[in-house]
């Protein structure tokens, strides 16, 4: 009884870890989103920004395509933190699926033995039948 009320004591432990690890995994995926969307707005106001000022100067073009480099390095930040929120995600989704898993394990295995595995679409065997004497095999 004791062996029992400590196993069930550790798998609630260890699902409560499991959860603060989503937790933080979730905000930090949502703290990473946030960030590169700030960073793809800011990048839109630098290149409307600059677009205004270069007006203002003797090389007009060339100015305009510094601000249009710049807003490029600035979305590549943003993307390369979108990757890196989506992984996390990702791994997050496996990790708790894992978890389902072996949790479906373990409540078949503690039910009822498992079943005998076949093939999905193995052909059943039909019962045998029992021959009647002086009848004929097949009838036509």
């Amino acid at each position: 009884m004791s062996r029992s009320l400590a196993f069930i004591g550790l798998f609630i432990l260890g699902l409560s870890a499991v959860a603060a690890t989503v937790a933080t995994t979730d905000d930090e995926v949502k703290r990473m989103r946030e960030e590169a969307r700030q960073l793809r707005r800011e990048a839109d106001e630098v290149v409307n920004r600059a677009r205004i000022e270069c007006q203002k100067r003797f090389l007009v073009n060339a100015c305009i395509d510094e601000a249009h480099e710049k807003r490029l390095e600035m979305l590549q930040k943003a993307r390369q933190l979108e990757i890196q929120a989506r992984q996390l995600e990702i791994e997050r989704k496996k990790e708790a699926k894992e978890a389902r898993e072996r949790e479906r394990a373990e409540k078949q295995g503690a039910g009822s033995p498992p079943a005998p595995e076949t093939a999905p679409n193995a052909p059943t065997p039909e019962p045998a039948t029992p021959a009647v004497s002086g009848a004929p095999a097949s009838a036509p």
